[in-house]
């Protein structure tokens, strides 16, 4: 029952030109697909516009970090995570804790490098706050419900987001006016 042509492909990587389609370079676009690719704060805009109306969010990501945590229901990017003792790691998961400062150097550090790569599809469907006031995105896992306590689904922050998007797929109606004229002006 779904339209395909109702949806729209994103990116974000500097070494394509923003508001133009792009090929993305990665295995699983073995047919080619062109995506929109845009600057990052748009690519998050999208998202949080996308679920602010009621429309989920495809989001294909890198679950390969070990701060990407499915049985504890957290995806974050704790600062200074290669600084800390097994304790202080841990306790990231239980607590909130300070999350890095991504910039879009670093996103495309880790995606020339294969650091940051085509590893899993999920569903962004909600948001939340947790009890300091941070925000995170609720996402529906693929991987069941015995793998995790949280009934296979979990949390990512939007660092981890920033850092460990290759794409979103949304229904154009989510797109916020403003995005959709600066690609239709290219």
């Amino acid at each position: 029952g779904l339209n395909i042509d109702d949806y729209v492909y994103f990116t974000s990587f500097t070494h394509h030109p923003f508001y133009k389609p792009c090929i993305l370079e990665i295995p699983d676009n073995w047919a080619w697909k062109e995506y929109n690719n845009i600057p990052l704060d748009d690519m998050m805009k999208i998202i949080d516009n996308a679920v602010a109306t009621g429309y989920g969010v495809a989001w294909a990501s890198d679950v390969s970090e070990p701060y990407f945590r499915f049985k504890d229901g957290l995806a974050l990017v704790p600062e200074n995570w290669a600084k800390m003792s097994e304790e202080e790691r841990n306790n990231c998961f239980i607590k909130s804790c300070k999350q890095q400062n991504i910039s879009v150097e670093m996103r495309q550090q880790g995606f020339d490098n294969y650091e940051t790569i085509d590893d899993h599809g999920m569903h962004i469907i909600g948001s939340a706050t947790d009890q300091a006031g941070n925000k995170y995105y609720l996402i529906k896992n693929s991987w069941g419900t015995k793998r995790n306590d949280c009934d296979g689904y979990f949390y990512a922050s939007p660092e981890y987001l920033k850092l460990k998007t290759i794409s979103v797929t949304v229904h154009k109606k989510s797109v916020p006016a403003d995005i959709l004229k600066k690609l239709s002006a290219k």
